[in-house]
């Protein structure tokens, strides 16, 4: 099959060529080389794979997310805007570089039109995207189209980044002779940080120095936060604005020379292996004005009072094989990603990714894929699209070491190019250890804190379920006794190792699921306690005794994740009828 029209969409001039793997120009960096016409992209048309030799750009036209793209439109700024501009401090020479224009709008925020100041988001000679910017600080972009940092060309051949907020704080740093300036086009928030347009452009960040220039408040130290794990330490500079909020302050107050000075005395990240009072001082002082720092819930009241998950913790869930153990946890982490925008990694070698898929989107939907009130095939497609954008599968076919380094050198790859925050590892009897053969309660215990140490330094939570060693029947009733951590077949450091952990134990007379939590390292992120949970065996749902099957994952209920007006997240809003489809 022939691939040419879809890859001739991105922008690759095939030279008539219909089929073969051949070598082209590469759209994405051939302008900013010095050998502009060097055949750097290997293109196989017959399959849509490419890959540039010297951008890294590449992938598959097959799965290639269709993006819409933008019309030019807009006209040349007038007086109002250039007046606007010069009280921030940027001249007409860097809002002429930046291709600023003006057009009319209408506003998702009030529903009326307003004049607005357009920053246009190029790659290459190409309009990929547009922010529309009004004078009451309405914001919007164009639905649908790819998300990529401001000022994106900027940066494709330099060895240097600044990372910053808004786009004017990007036309702060070129006022101030600093050229390789971007900004994310989702702004900032103290929760998790769409950091989509890193996903999208990752290639042009690997193995430079980032001068992290984020606002001084609590957004963007947290936006901060979450690029800096995306890299490695040593390469990454926080610029400290003092007293001003942000780049734009800055030069407003004391003009383009501070500027150069603060990027002059930037601080590299503090050395991870020591820290001072000093290192986590705002911290502390943020529990002592706030509280202890939560983890996130799922929206399961009695739950919710006995667990929270939290990125960077290490967690071991357990239970007889069979009793549902890793379904609930696939339950968790789709809360997760649906309420809290988590971003998940699964190493499971007992399941077929495939059907682990299927399993996935009947829990979203609340609908079979086959039998009575089977879910419709476009919702089934628009699910995998969530799925798709929300977990990452190892492929353990094509895996040949479960070595637990192995693991985690996947995993960190995935912390840095796709912004994972959990690691679930199902089950622990498939992982290989590494150094000698001795698999005794040590070595298992040495595994397991290089499992807690890699979950506190990536800043991601690993999961790990662990099958107990095998329980006995009560002689009575004939149920098999509840597993404690302690049960754990090899160690009990499954127990002491772990943050928080638990138990989930399926009585099959009931058909109800009791979950047993059994650790929780720290008393503000839960207790020790346990709930029951009615089990829907079609779909693989969980709910409270109380609860309701209708709003368990109601995707209507959580609109706001699926709109892609909404800056913190990419998705297109289900129709209403949804559940009917």
């Amino acid at each position: 099959m022939s691939y040419q029209s879809e890859i001739a969409r991105l922008g690759i001039d095939t030279k008539g060529h219909f089929s073969g793997l051949h070598k082209f120009i590469c759209p994405r960096c051939a302008h900013t080389r010095k050998k502009q016409n060097d055949p750097a992209l290997s293109v196989n048309i017959d399959t849509g794979e490419y890959k540039c030799h010297h951008c890294q750009w590449k992938g598959n036209v097959r799965n290639e997310k269709k993006y819409v793209k933008p019309e030019p439109k807009g006209l040349d700024i007038d007086e109002a805007i250039i007046k606007y501009f010069e009280g921030r401090g940027i001249s007409q020479d860097t809002i002429k570089h930046f291709g600023v224009t003006q057009s009319i709008e209408l506003m998702p925020q009030d529903g009326k039109k307003h004049k607005t100041i357009n920053f246009n988001y190029f790659r290459g000679g190409e309009l990929i995207n547009v922010k529309y910017k009004t004078r009451e600080k309405y914001f919007k972009m164009v639905q649908g189209a790819e998300k990529i940092p401001y000022n994106y060309n900027s940066i494709i051949s330099t060895d240097k980044i600044i990372i910053c907020e808004g786009e004017e704080e990007t036309m702060c740093w070129h006022e101030a002779g600093y050229p390789f300036a971007v900004s994310c086009p989702s702004g900032a928030n103290t929760g998790n940080n769409n950091l989509e347009w890193l996903d999208n452009t990752y290639h042009s960040f690997e193995n430079k120095t980032i001068y992290l220039a984020t606002d001084n408040d609590a957004p963007g130290k947290k936006l901060a936060e979450d690029i800096a794990r995306r890299f490695e330490p040593e390469n990454i500079f926080k610029i400290d604005f003092g007293d001003q909020k942000d780049a734009n302050d800055v030069l407003k107050a004391e003009g383009a020379e501070k500027l150069k000075i603060l990027f002059r005395d930037a601080k590299p990240l503090p050395i991870p292996e020591i820290s001072t009072v000093n290192d986590f001082r705002d911290e502390l002082i943020n529990i002592y004005e706030s509280n202890y720092p939560k983890g996130d819930i799922i929206g399961y009241p009695e739950l919710d009072k006995l667990i929270s998950w939290k990125r960077g913790q290490f967690v071991v869930g357990s239970g007889i094989p069979g009793h549902g153990k890793s379904t609930f946890v696939d339950q968790v982490c789709l809360r997760l990603a649906i309420r809290k925008n988590w971003k998940i990694a699964m190493f499971s070698p007992e399941n077929d990714n495939v059907l682990k898929s299927v399993r996935l989107a009947e829990q979203i939907t609340g609908k079979p894929l086959h039998g009575p009130g089977r879910m419709s095939k476009e919702l089934f497609e628009r699910t995998l699209t969530m799925i798709e954008h929300h977990f990452s599968f190892f492929d353990t076919d094509n895996l040949n070491d479960y070595k637990i380094d192995n693991l985690f050198r996947i995993g960190k790859t995935l912390v840095r190019q796709k912004g994972i925050d959990a690691i679930i590892l199902d089950p622990f009897n498939y992982i290989d250890s590494d150094g000698d053969s001795d698999n005794g309660n040590d070595k298992i215990g040495r595994m397991l804190v290089k499992m807690k140490k890699f979950a506190k330094v990536n800043n991601v939570m690993v999961l790990l379920i662990a099958h107990p060693r095998k329980m006995q029947r009560d002689k009575n009733t004939g149920e098999y006794e509840i597993p404690r951590l302690y049960d754990i077949s090899g160690s009990h450091h499954f127990a002491n190792v772990a943050d928080n952990g638990f138990v989930v134990h399926r009585n099959f007379q009931s058909g109800q699921v009791d979950i047993y939590v059994q650790k929780i390292k720290h008393y503000f992120m839960g207790k020790v306690g346990f709930v029951t949970l009615d089990y829907d065996v079609a779909t693989g749902r969980y709910k409270e005794v109380n609860g309701s099957w209708e709003t368990e994952l109601n995707i209507n209920a959580n609109a706001e994740l699926f709109d892609q007006d909404n800056e913190t997240s990419s998705w297109t809003r289900l129709p209403d009828n949804w559940n009917q489809l």
